[in-house]
């Protein structure tokens, strides 16, 4: 028994039949890799810019448009039945590409982020010594970064922010907000 019998005559039920199927196979894929990330709004502190990054709700819609673009090709030799399996199959390989992209452009962007802090000379700041003297910047082979006390932990909070990002449009927000950090340190220095 075949659930769609024609589909070349019901061509909108097959959209809405193949979406849920793909759109299946994507929330498969995040159970399966049981890694749901929630809706989360990022806000750049530097530019006061809000950005939104929808987690994993982006991996259904991903299987419903796979599964859609797979089955066009079967849509007049193949069966109901086969068509939603095939959708199914492809909205789940759809999102863990998806997935797996996402997860490797983030990781680059972290660790480029870390490069970049593991290479600098970061000294703390104070506009005076205990003595109140003013501070002697020194000359070195690498340049130092001065950052203030403040500074030092919202870097410490920012690369936290940054090793949890779970998207890399989410990643660049606080590698940006670091490499301004990092910037003004250096014009400490000079």
């Amino acid at each position: 028994m075949d659930i769609i019998p024609d589909l070349t005559d019901h061509f909108w039920n097959y959209i809405v039949f193949i979406s849920v199927a793909g759109g299946l196979g994507g929330v498969g894929n995040i159970l399966v890799s049981g890694e749901f990330q929630p809706w989360r709004k990022v806000v750049n502190q530097q530019s006061k810019t809000i950005h939104y990054s929808i987690g994993s709700m982006k991996e259904p819609f991903v299987g419903a448009i796979g599964g859609i673009l797979t089955t066009l090709l079967f849509i007049e030799s193949g069966t109901g039945q086969y068509l939603l399996y095939l959708s199914m199959l492809t909205g789940f390989g759809s999102s863990a590409f998806l997935k797996r992209y996402i997860d490797q452009k983030t990781n680059q962007i972290i660790e480029e982020s870390n490069v970049s802090i593991q290479g600098e000379n970061i000294q703390p700041y104070h506009l005076t010594d205990e003595n109140s003297k003013p501070v002697v910047k020194g000359v070195m082979t690498q340049p130092p970064v001065y950052l203030t006390e403040e500074e030092v932990n919202r870097l410490a909070t920012l690369r936290c922010h940054l090793a949890e990002s779970i998207g890399p449009r989410e990643a660049k927000v606080f590698q940006s907000e670091i490499n301004v950090l990092l910037h003004h340190g250096k014009q400490r220095a000079l």
